[in-house]
């Protein structure tokens, strides 16, 4: 018995060695600098991303990066691959993985009699070292999948997180709140980079224009695995986000990625995500947005507005269209950038904003400012209402033919335009299927118009512990304004939904809420009895049909 865990831990510390032994990529890609294509000979390197950070492609034009089927270890929990200012670029056939991963798991082994705190023991062969509890996932034990009837919790859940053991942390809670833990249960924390402010996600686009990411797949990511910031036309093909292999004698992975699988953020025309998997991330599967910005000073005399920003750089280029929405989260006009150039906000501006928006997410982090000329200043602007920019949301996405789910939060979501969702599959997600929501709270941009999302299967959805503050519907089209009320049609405008099938979840399972220009017909929810939440309930939301509405028009 003895000779037989010894040889199961040598497999083990062989493995948790083995990226230190590998072929380096960084030698490979130097050697062909300069090349319309890069390719990289079949084999599994070492990305040393802790010696030397991300490797960086920045300039290429109509370059291709061929990955034939290679497999790429990352050796620091941090950015592997960074593409900046690159124009027809294709990246394709390979995979990135993480050792030490960018998370750690095991299992609930003890706790109070009052759920005050647990202790979880690491499996082995899985990180004890940098681990944090800054995103704390409940599994069953059973099907290995997110428990139901559970929440996700971080950092801020705890007065206290200590190692105990070699392999051994307890968590001792700040309130009564319950995740229907149990001893038995697996949890997932976090693992981080060793380094100070370590470089974030997997994969990442910049300023890149017309690129294809194809069959490329990524096990792990310490925040999104692939994300893609200001860029247009992206296409990505056959790509995959899911849980890596385990060295013989570990037991098989519980998550992915540590945050979103798919991110576009602020793109002047919207990616096409096809035939991609995106399973088991720790938060959302695929996501479409821009950045929305609240008012805190208005200078009548200059045309001037000034907003808030928790972002050091937001993408404001003179020319540009910025859309006014009024505090209410009804759409007002549209209005050209004449220049833009940062402030420093001071206090009476921040407090100005935080008191309409009490439960806006980061409000410390809102310490930047950007003071923007406009040609004109609409009539009705006031402090408190948003913009963002109407050229870098998004527009013109296409997601179709994917199969996501078996995560954290929602399946598909969009704060985007001229669009379409279709004929993707998704099951598993504990919160909404898919959702088309500007989510103030996050700030996120914009409010959807022209959007079709049809032909969808889902099932198994909606399956957290209830919360009567979230956005409520499988496949839901929702907002919520500062004041957490349902503003009046015109949020949203020419919505349609037609011939998704909703399965295996609770109702309602279509939610519509301040749509000008609704249309939905061939819809199918399937009722799951016994299946009940009431997520939503804060905003009037109804629990005992297939739909809700709330402030539309046809």
């Amino acid at each position: 018995m003895y000779k037989v865990i010894l040889s199961v831990w040598l497999l083990i510390l062989a493995a948790a060695s083995g990226a230190q032994q590998l072929p380096e990529l960084k030698t490979v890609l130097d050697s062909q600098k300069g090349q319309a294509v890069i390719d990289i000979p079949k084999g599994r390197y070492l990305l040393n991303n802790a010696q030397y950070g991300a490797y960086q492609f920045t300039d290429l034009v109509n370059v291709e990066i061929r990955g034939n089927g290679s497999e790429i270890v990352c050796n620091s929990q941090e950015l592997a691959f960074r593409f900046f200012n690159c124009t027809g670029i294709k990246i394709s056939g390979f995979s990135v993985d993480y050792d030490p991963l960018c998370f750690t798991q095991g299992s609930i082994v003890a706790m109070d009699s009052t759920r005050t705190w647990f202790e979880v023991e690491i499996d082995p062969g899985y990180p004890v070292d940098h681990v944090r509890n800054d995103r704390v996932q409940f599994y069953d034990p059973v099907t290995r999948e997110l428990k139901r009837n559970s929440i996700t919790t971080g950092a801020g859940h705890y007065t206290s997180f200590d190692k105990v053991a070699t392999n051994r942390f307890r968590l001792v809670k700040n309130a009564a709140w319950v995740a229907n833990e149990k001893i038995g249960d697996l949890v997932v924390l976090d693992v981080v980079s060793s380094k100070t402010n370590p470089a974030a996600h997997a994969i990442q686009l910049e300023q890149c224009t017309r690129a294809t990411v194809e069959d490329v797949t990524v096990y792990g990511s310490n925040s999104f695995s692939f994300f893609e910031r200001n860029c247009s036309e992206t296409h990505y093909n056959r790509c995959k986000v899911d849980r890596g292999p385990v060295q013989p004698g570990m037991a098989p992975r519980l998550r992915s990625s540590n945050a979103d699988g798919i991110h576009s953020s602020l793109a002047g025309k919207g990616p096409l995500v096809e035939n991609c998997e995106v399973k088991h991330s720790g938060d959302d599967c695929i996501i479409v947005c821009g950045r929305s910005f609240p008012l805190c000073r208005i200078d009548t005399a200059a045309r001037a507005i000034y907003v808030l920003s928790r972002e050091g750089n937001p993408v404001f280029n003179t020319g540009d269209t910025l859309q006014h929405v009024l505090y209410s989260a009804v759409k007002s006009g549209k209005v050209r950038i004449v220049s833009a150039a940062a402030f420093v906000p001071g206090a009476a501006e921040q407090d100005a904003v935080i008191s309409k928006y009490p439960n806006l997410l980061f409000k410390t982090s809102y310490t930047k400012g950007v003071r923007i000329v406009l040609e004109t200043l609409p009539d009705s602007i006031a402090v408190g209402d948003i913009v963002y920019n109407d050229n870098h949301t998004g527009k013109g996405f296409v997601i179709r033919n994917n199969k996501v789910g078996h995560n954290r939060s929602r399946g598909i979501l969009i704060k985007s335009s001229n669009g379409a969702v279709y004929s993707n599959e998704i099951t598993g997600t504990a919160m909404n299927a898919i959702l088309v929501a500007p989510e103030l709270h996050w700030m996120g941009g914009g409010f959807a118009d022209n959007v079709t999302i049809s032909n969808n299967t889902i099932s198994e959805c909606m399956f957290e512990k209830t919360n009567k503050g979230m956005p409520p519907g499988v496949l839901s089209v929702f907002c919520a304004n500062g004041q957490l009320q349902v503003p009046p049609a015109g949020a949203f405008g020419n919505i349609g939904i037609y011939g998704n099938k909703i399965s295996k979840s609770p109702l309602p399972g279509l939610v519509f809420t301040s749509v000008r220009s609704l249309s939905q017909q061939n819809n199918e929810v399937t009722e799951d009895p016994g299946n009940t939440r009431e997520h939503g309930k804060n905003f009037g939301a109804i629990f005992d049909g297939p739909v809700w509405e709330k402030n539309n028009s046809y």
